[in-house]
């Protein structure tokens, strides 16, 4: 599977769902955009998927949050890693996406260029039979650019 092959789903329902469908096309990869978990369940039946990028949380009041992740977790390929990129915060969020079936979490703003590191990172994995690790030790304070450790009020 080369870069120009990989196949991405994008779940997002709000205007930065676009942003990252570009810059990840700009790049080489097939992005497929879902707007809710809904039309990204009826997209899986007929497109391939080797890295789905979701948020928790959609402007429909449908199937979402943890619900949607488990549920893509148990549609994709075991080796298919599923992104979070959100605002929901919280340790207790983090775990829950974790616990559905999430392997690696980014927190909103995330930048399109942090995306695609981790979407590469994933299709190399992939590669591999492997998903990517999950990326957040709660117990660990965050470390700021100074390098200094703060304690955020969100974990």
């Amino acid at each position: 599977m080369t870069a120009t092959t990989a196949h991405v789903l994008l779940v997002n329902s709000f205007d930065d769902r676009e942003m990252y469908a570009e810059y990840l096309r700009t790049a080489g990869l097939l992005v497929h955009t879902a707007a809710n978990p809904e039309a990204a369940l009826t997209l899986l039946a007929t497109v391939p998927c080797d890295v789905a990028i979701t948020d928790l949380v959609f402007a429909s009041a449908g199937l979402g949050g943890a619900s949607f992740t488990r549920e893509l977790r148990a549609r994709l390929d075991p080796a298919a890693s599923i992104i979070v990129v959100s605002g929901c915060v919280r340790q207790e969020d983090r775990e829950a996406a974790r616990q559905a079936g999430a392997d690696l979490f980014l927190i909103k703003p995330a930048l399109p260029s942090a995306v695609l590191f981790e979407v590469r990172r994933a299709l190399v994995m992939r590669r591999h039979g492997r998903r990517l690790p999950w990326n957040w030790r709660d117990a660990a304070p965050a470390r700021t650019m100074s390098g200094k450790r703060h304690r955020s009020r969100a974990s």
